[in-house]
């Protein structure tokens, strides 16, 4: 039971007459002075309530905090499994002579040297500089492809037979005392291990050949030394291009964050408006308006559905925050041979996440006012959705202007875009994240953002008033300006 205070008008007394009882809680209402609290407290406080204690709530606050706690640990799974299924390759290469030994090249070559597979090996490899590389072999720490060297030809042709190995790499040479390499798979020939293969038989190849030359292996050094090569800008005075790598690791952390907010929305406003559906077509609207006013049920709803979204949606946070700390200790544990920690997403640094924070709540509130005022305007839940279904796509044109805007965001309608309140949280995001703002082009966005949402909870909560009362009648264009122009 809710008990709303309202302070009733006392009658004058008269000279000598014993003084007025003071107000109850549950006297007749008055509406002067009009004060949010403590009502939209009151208000807030139930609305919350029951929202985390329902079974609903629970059970699925406890599947996507189990969901995002799996999800955060997917690259443990994915290593693990990596480790697990490694193609197994062998190598004969006896009958050829070679004068150095073959299997750095090749495993280089299939595994990538830690830049992923698909890179070309060179002769002579050293020691890769990636990140993941094993500093004695330069190859990764989790090599997709191992490579073994296999003494008896026969045997290993009936191990390959048997399932022991993937593929068979067959080194001999022609009868003009060059290398030939034969590689036996069930792999499509032109495939992606036939492709790494033959560009690791052109390196060994290659480096047979300086040597029947007799040319020195500091000769070789130098000849295959990296050229010097720099990209510039056109104009000299512009500022360096960001490279691929970073421009993709802005990229997944932009769309990460805007999805957060884009579901913020659509899910939490969606409460609120079927919140505000459920108690009308119960006609309990009508007994908590005789002691509230709209204006404070508004707010009491938006506040108390917010914050039961925000409990679920930090407890979802939080749980794939422990999951990506556990990354490094669990992957240490279950996967063999040296660790290293993954990179951050480059632009998510503690002032872009203050930002997306205050945009958040921001856009939560905004769309919150709206999704209230719209299920204040149907009878009965079923019509909830047909009815929101404008703001949708409101949210989703605001989603989808930051998705496209990210290409180009210095483009004159992404920066337009970025301080219209109802795509601000998305675009402005971006633009943030991308580095592309001054410092007061995201508190002018946030000005605006305030400045409409008060404007907003003026008009709502006249539509709210108006809609609240409206049964058995569809809304109007027309209704709903008339509704939002009087004063209650």
């Amino acid at each position: 039971m809710i008990r709303l205070r309202r302070t009733a008008s006392a009658p004058a007394s008269a000279p000598g007459s014993a003084p007025a009882p003071r107000s109850r809680p549950d006297a007749v209402p008055t509406r002067s002075g009009d004060r949010l609290f403590p009502n939209g407290a009151i208000v807030a406080q139930r609305e919350y309530t029951q929202r985390v204690r329902s079974r609903t709530f629970v059970l699925g606050t406890i599947v996507l905090v189990a969901l995002a706690f799996g999800a955060a640990l997917i690259p443990v799974f994915t290593r693990v499994l990596d480790q697990q299924f490694s193609n197994k390759v062998a190598v004969y290469a006896a009958a050829a002579a070679l004068p150095f030994d073959p299997l750095p090249l090749i495993t280089t070559s299939l595994n990538g040297a830690g830049g992923g597979a698909g890179v070309a090996a060179s002769p002579r490899p050293s020691a890769s500089t990636g990140p993941a590389a094993s500093p004695s072999t330069g190859v990764p720490a989790n090599p997709e492809f191992t490579v073994t060297s296999v003494p008896d030809l026969e045997q290993a042709r009936t191990d390959l037979r048997a399932g022991s190995y993937d593929g068979l790499i067959v080194i001999s040479r022609t009868t003009s005392g060059d290398v030939r390499f034969e590689y036996l798979t069930d792999a499509a020939p032109d495939g992606r291990s036939a492709f790494y293969v033959r560009q690791a038989a052109t390196a060994i190849a290659l480096e047979d050949r300086l040597d029947r030359l007799s040319i020195p292996p500091t000769a070789q050094a130098e000849l295959f030394a990296p050229v010097v090569f720099d990209v510039l800008p056109k104009d000299p005075n512009a500022p360096p291009k960001q490279s691929a790598n970073d421009n993709i690791s802005r990229s997944l952390t932009s769309n990460i964050l805007v999805i957060l907010i884009f579901i913020t929305v659509i899910t939490y406003g969606t409460w609120v408006a079927t919140s505000v559906a459920e108690e009308k077509s119960s006609r309990v609207m009508e007994l908590m308006l005789s002691a509230a006013t709209p204006r404070q049920m508004l707010l009491g709803k938006v506040v108390g559905n917010g914050a039961a979204g925000l409990t679920q949606y930090f407890g979802i946070l939080g749980a794939a925050l422990v999951g990506i700390v556990l990354q490094g200790p669990l992957t240490a544990l279950f996967v063999r041979g040296p660790t290293v920690e993954g990179a951050s997403l480059a632009g998510l640094t503690p002032g872009v996440l203050a930002v997306f924070l205050v945009f958040f709540i921001l856009a939560f509130a905004l769309y919150s006012l709206v999704y209230a005022a719209a299920g204040s305007l149907v009878s009965r839940q079923e019509d909830v959705q047909q009815i929101l279904t404008p703001l949708t796509f409101l949210s989703i044109a605001g989603y989808m202007a930051a998705i496209f805007g990210a290409s180009d965001p210095t483009s004159t309608w992404v920066i337009l875009l970025s301080y219209f309140p109802f795509t601000s949280p998305y675009v402005m995001l971006v633009r943030v994240i991308d580095g592309t703002v001054e410092p007061w082009e995201p508190l002018l966005a946030v000005v605006i953002l305030v400045a409409t949402i008060g404007l907003m909870l003026v008009v709502a909560s006249r539509i709210y008033s108006a809609g609240v009362l409206l049964y058995g009648q569809r809304p109007t264009m027309r209704g709903l300006i008339a509704a939002a122009r009087v004063r209650r």
